[in-house]
């Protein structure tokens, strides 16, 4: 299939979180639109099965970093785009970028959706890291964005934050994530069991949801839902010192029936993300938010633009990184009925403002413009 549309990632499409969510929809949107490639990593080389769609699988280990599935397909994307001869190409991912746009000159138009940055992701895990070892990675990054034709933000925030490093407004384009689909779970449980969704130690604020509800009375019990070899060392010793182990359980599993599961026991779910680069540049998208809205369950999150970008007044917020503010707003909500259904009513409301049609139509036109 030549003169078509390609779609290349460095996600997974077997990954449940938002970034497989997300890759799942635009390849179902590209088989609706007639169909095309897909160039994607799977560890088990398993292909993405949609009408009208060839994936070609990038071979990666199990449990391979982002970082590393981005080195993966980038080392393939050419040979690739030189036999499909493709007149679109859908960049996910900035690591995937530049071998698309040297292949482009010309010959195609590039429509890039970057997300997380990886000179986000390393002053994030490297906060210590002088800026000035990250000037030529950060002069690439913006030379690789200022070539795309056309670029997909999923929030205001995004947006803001690509217009700020010089990129024209006008080829920015705002499509904002839908919710999970097959989230389907009863109204909330009336024990008090919080479920935190994150990363692990590498989200920062792991700890604070021990931190804050050993000063809230009450029969409480924690979930943490991580995903597969997730850091968990700083939840587990901290639980270990204020002798809340029985109460702090920690699910590792990625399957997608046991986070139905989790949302299903769930009364409260919590975000208690920092204001990282990654988060303060809107690339990262709160999962935690997503999930809460889609289950219709109250939800308290940390005071971030990017978190109201989506959870908008379906959240108690409080002051990211405060134990002791997150405690007050977990003790009025546990102990507020009334707070609670306000919230899971805001919940219902907001979560019909993210369907993933209205999220996949800007993304369509911006096709249709660049194929005109």
């Amino acid at each position: 299939m030549t003169g078509g549309t390609v779609l290349v990632s460095d996600i997974q499409a077997e990954d449940t979180g938002a970034l497989g969510h997300r890759l799942r929809r635009r390849a179902a949107m590209l088989s609706r639109q007639g169909g095309g490639s897909l160039i994607a990593p799977s560890p088990e080389g398993t292909r993405v099965l949609f009408p009208g769609i060839r994936h070609f699988v990038v071979p990666v280990v199990p449990g391979s970093s982002l970082e590393r599935r981005g080195l993966a397909v980038a080392d393939e994307i050419g040979p690739h785009l030189e036999t499909l001869r493709p007149r679109l190409i859908h960049v996910m991912g900035l690591s995937c970028a530049l071998p698309a746009l040297l292949y482009a000159r010309g010959r195609a138009k590039v429509v890039l959706e970057p997300g997380i940055l990886p000179s986000q992701e390393l002053r994030d895990s490297r906060p210590d890291l002088p800026a000035d070892r990250l000037v030529d990675l950060v002069e690439l990054e913006d030379k690789t964005l200022r070539r795309a034709d056309a670029l997909i933000a999923h929030s205001m925030v995004e947006m803001a934050a690509l217009v700020k490093r010089g990129i024209d407004g006008e080829r920015v384009f705002i499509a904002r994530d839908g919710l999970p689909l097959g989230v389907d779970v009863g109204p909330s449980p009336e024990l008090p069991h919080v479920l935190v969704v994150g990363d692990g130690e590498s989200s920062g604020g792991s700890t604070l949801p021990i931190e804050a509800l050993a000063r809230v009375k009450g029969p409480w019990r924690l979930t943490y839902l991580l995903p597969p070899g997730a850091q968990t060392g700083a939840i587990e010793t901290l639980a270990r010192a204020l002798k809340l182990t029985e109460r702090v359980s920690i699910s590792r599993d990625g399957d997608w029936t046991n986070v139905v599961s989790r949302l299903n026991a769930a009364k409260i779910v919590v975000c208690p993300l920092l204001p990282t680069r990654a988060m303060q540049g809107g690339g990262l998208v709160p999962w935690g938010v997503l999930l809460a809205l889609s289950a219709g369950r109250a939800l308290v999150a940390a005071d971030l633009p990017a978190v109201r970008a989506y959870a908008g007044k379906a959240a108690r917020y409080f002051m990211p990184g405060d134990a002791g503010a997150l405690a007050l707003a977990l003790d009025f909500v546990l102990r507020t009925d009334e707070a609670r259904f306000e919230l899971e009513a805001f919940a219902s409301e907001v979560a019909e403002s993210l369907s993933w049609a209205d999220a996949e139509q800007p993304v369509a036109d911006v096709w249709q413009m660049l194929l005109a």
